[in-house]
């Protein structure tokens, strides 16, 4: 039974008290099925949004769930294999199970997200802009969480202009890669993404494996929304369920070449700031 409410849970590891405009993305990258192992053409990371508030009323629900169905904990790859204890259910009861998490989610959270990169799409373009001066290139996984941190901060700009966004991620071998990577976001300055939301980032956390239930349900969506992005379904507009994103070529192409022309931007700009004032008005 988890007894600390997720706000408080936060309140914690961030030292940061959550307001009512505060707003966590919980989510799950399942490693093994993700494509970060190598096996699979993709990578995919995907959870959801809510309100510190949403999350503490989602975790006593999926804790009460899991109890009721006398599981310990869920793990998607293990449902869907199946595994002990989920082999020994009926087809009926497995329904059930995926209706209650259904609800659950879709009454305490304000919407989906999922990211996904083929990865050797990634690679190829990776590879012929190599050498290009301000290129730097992501790995798969970075790349996913830097257009999550970016696409759902564009959606919540829609819902909220005060919002502000806290990332939780599960204990793991790319906890700090990813960790990394929020930080090198949120340091950003400028108008094209993902700076244009950096301010609105508001801290980075993780929690060990099993602590928290809503990274079940992290996992959970990180199991079921990749048919979905992979169909070629896209983000829609202010109030959908749903953000889903396959990241072609030609959308990495002006990502990487957006981010080369604001570091130039950048550059050029630091550069006149240091000539004399004179110069610098010629």
């Amino acid at each position: 039974m988890i007894e600390i409410p997720i706000s408080g849970a936060l309140h914690g590891l961030l030292g940061h008290k959550f307001g009512s405009s505060d707003l966590v993305i919980v989510y799950s990258a399942r490693l093994d099925e993700a494509g970060t192992d190598g096996r699979s053409p993709y990578t995919v990371l995907a959870g959801a949004v809510a309100t510190a508030g949403q999350w503490d009323k989602l975790e006593e629900r999926w804790d009460a769930l899991l109890m009721r169905s006398k599981v310990d904990a869920f793990h998607y790859k293990e449902f869907n294999e199946p595994a002990p204890p989920f082999d020994r259910w009926s087809g009926f009861k497995r329904k059930r199970f995926i209706d209650s998490q259904e609800k659950a989610i879709e009454k305490n959270t304000l919407f989906r997200v999922s990211i996904g990169v083929e990865n050797a799409v990634h690679k190829s373009i990776k590879e012929r802009m190599r050498g290009i001066k301000g290129f730097r290139a992501d790995s798969d996984y970075a790349l996913c969480l830097r257009y999550l941190m970016f696409h759902t901060s564009d959606q919540l700009a829609r819902i909220d202009p005060d919002y502000r966004l806290t990332i939780l991620v599960e204990d793991g071998p790319w906890a700090a890669g990813a960790a990394d990577t929020y930080q090198r976001v949120a340091a950003m300055t400028g108008k094209w993404k993902p700076a244009k939301h950096a301010h609105r980032l508001a801290g980075f956390a993780t929690a060990p494996k099993g602590e928290r239930r809503s990274l079940e349900a992290a996992d959970y969506i990180a199991g079921t929304e990749p048919d979905r992005m992979l169909s070629g379904r896209r983000a829609g507009q202010a109030g959908v369920s749903r953000l889903s994103c396959l990241l072609t070529g030609p959308l990495l192409e002006r990502w990487y070449e957006g981010m080369i022309k604001e570091k130039e931007a950048r550059r050029a700009y630091n550069a006149s700031m240091k000539r004399p004032a004179s110069e610098a008005l010629a």
